[in-house]
């Protein structure tokens, strides 16, 4: 049904602290149970393998290795392959797990034989990571309450179109919403520094950019802290 925003949603709203229909958005899930129970597991194992007390395989974290073509990468079609998996990924799958894991290069020949091999080119470092998690404080899409440790950092500008792997082009997502950035309808941009996002069409008409992030240090927050109570 219609609502209306209260005066205190309205004051929010001119703010840029509260995104019109972010509380719809952060619930208009149409994962079923199964399916979000899968994407729980799957988060844990990916927080522990961060955990830097997790035992090492050969010195690495675990890591699950995809193989793809590079001229279907460059071109952007194609699937990748996951050793031990039948079963092919999607392209997009691909692409969201260099985004956040990294990628080899191995180049081989005529014969198949292996010519070159490259160093592993990780993307956001430890460092980086700590970095932009204490600027976001978790999930940049507005009413999403994933926390810091449980997200991945997702290349504003793609990797593969140019974006740079640096903490100005990097904000937190969760893993559902890395995954459906290119789906859902929500946009994120970076000015100055800091992540920006609008929210798709049906949740706000106005298509308004808002300031995201979510640290406790900042001054906006210490000084809604400071507040005393409203009785």
């Amino acid at each position: 049904a219609p609502a209306f925003p209260t005066e205190e949603e309205q004051a929010r709203m001119d703010a840029g602290d509260l995104i019109p229909g972010a509380e719809a958005a952060a619930h208009s899930d149409d994962r079923n149970g199964g399916e979000k129970r899968a994407d729980i597991l799957r988060g844990v194992f990916e927080a522990a393998t961060r955990d830097a007390g997790t035992p090492t395989m050969g010195g690495a974290a675990p890591t699950v290795m995809i193989h793809v073509n590079q001229a279907d990468l460059a071109a952007d079609r194609g699937v990748g392959w996951i050793d031990g998996v039948e079963s092919p990924i999607s392209l997009t799958s691909v692409k969201q797990a260099l985004c956040a894991g990294g990628f080899q290069e191995i180049v081989f020949g005529p014969n198949n034989e292996v010519l070159t091999l490259s160093t592993e080119k990780r993307f956001f470092n430890r460092a980086q990571r700590r970095a932009i998690a204490a600027r976001d404080g978790g999930c940049t899409i507005p009413g999403c309450t994933i926390p810091a440790a449980w997200c991945e950092v997702h290349h504003v500008i793609p990797w593969h179109l140019g974006g740079k792997t640096n903490i100005d082009n990097g904000v937190l997502l969760c893993w559902y919403h890395h995954h459906s950035i290119d789906t859902s309808g929500w946009q994120i941009r970076m000015v100055k520094g800091k992540p920006e996002v609008r929210a798709p069409l049906c949740y706000d008409p106005t298509q308004t950019w808002r300031t995201t992030g979510n640290h406790r240090a900042r001054p906006e927050f210490r000084s809604r802290q400071a507040r005393p109570p409203h009785i």
